[in-house]
Parts: C-alpha cells; sequence; structure tokens
C-alpha cells in the first residue's frame, strides 16, 4: 500500500507560485532544467533494479514523458514530468514494488530517486529563473 509513502510538496507549490511570475524568457530554460531531472530521476530509478535475477525487465519498464510548452508570448511555461514503470509486463511488478502490497513493504526505489535528485532540481529552478526577480 501507498501508506509508507509520503512526500512533502509544500516548498514546490510555493516554487510554483514564484515561477508563475517569472518572465517568458526564462520558459526554455525551465524545460530543459525539468527534462534533465526527469532524466536524471529515471536513471537512478532503474539502478537498483538492474540484472535482478526476478524482474529482468524491470529497470527497462521505466521511462519519462515530458509534456507542456514554454510562450514567451505569455510569459509563461506548462511543463510536467511523468516518471515510472510501464503498466505492462515487468512495469507492473515494479508498480507493486514500489509501493508494496498487503503482504510486502513498498522498496520505494522511485521515491529514493526523486529525493535523491531533488536538491539539483531546486537549484536549477533557481539558476533559470535567477535573472528573472
Amino acid at each position: 500500500m501507498a501508506d509508507g509513502i509520503r512526500a512533502d510538496s509544500s516548498d514546490l507549490a510555493r516554487l510554483v507560485a514564484d515561477l508563475d511570475r517569472a518572465p517568458g524568457k526564462v520558459a526554455a530554460k525551465l524545460i530543459g532544467v525539468v527534462q534533465e531531472s526527469a532524466q536524471s530521476v529515471e536513471d537512478d530509478w532503474k539502478e537498483p533494479l538492474k540484472g535482478s535475477a526476478t524482474i529482468p525487465a524491470g529497470a527497462a519498464s521505466i521511462s519519462h514523458d515530458i509534456s507542456g510548452s514554454a510562450s514567451a508570448l505569455l510569459g509563461k511555461s506548462a511543463v510536467s514530468a511523468k516518471i515510472g514503470p510501464s503498466l505492462g509486463g515487468q512495469g507492473a511488478v515494479v508498480g507493486m514494488l514500489e509501493t508494496g502490497t498487503p503482504n510486502t513493504g513498498p522498496r520505494g526505489f522511485g521515491l529514493a530517486a526523486l529525493k535523491k535528485n531533488e536538491a539539483k532540481f531546486l537549484d536549477g529552478i533557481g539558476d533559470a529563473t535567477e535573472a528573472a526577480f
């Protein structure tokens, strides 16, 4: 069950509010930061699954998708990243490992990867927006 996994997003909510006021010239930089961070989280999530005898395709099931756009005209950037296993094949097992089941505890590989990259992500956002404020 997901009860064992918690993440505090209050700092992120304040960051989003600040970025709403950022000018359009930093929008492309923000997309780059999200892309780089998503790739790092994906890579770090895959690492503990590589070479697994029980789920040999588990690492390969993890990927990321970036959606959104940057608009200098509107002065806004709306970008998001989804990172995780595909729902088919061994990706479903990776999902169960992440959150746990009624009989097993959560492994939290994805959450650990997210936390490992959090500071670098926030630094990247800060660097990208520094000139805007």
